[in-house]
């Protein structure tokens, strides 16, 4: 079940927030000033490959907030 925050949150409580991420494996995607900004998503600790596993992270961002970029490219 993924979650959100804002950045000032994550600012304050990073060390719950990586916890949560890293121990339950959730997806937290952090919002700067009511707009998606970044993800922090658990890294799968079997893949053989890190990088394939951030751009997948990177790829599953951009498929769920693709219509967010192409309005905020105009």
């Amino acid at each position: 079940m993924p979650l959100t925050a804002s950045f000032s949150e994550v600012r304050r409580d990073f060390t719950a927030i990586t916890d949560k991420v890293m121990n339950e494996k959730v997806q937290v995607t952090v919002f700067k000033h009511n707009k998606p900004a970044f993800k922090i998503v658990p890294i799968d600790a079997s893949s053989k490959n890190p990088q394939e596993a951030y751009f997948e992270a990177a790829c599953e961002l951009d498929d769920e907030y693709h219509d967010v970029f192409e309005a905020l490219a105009r």
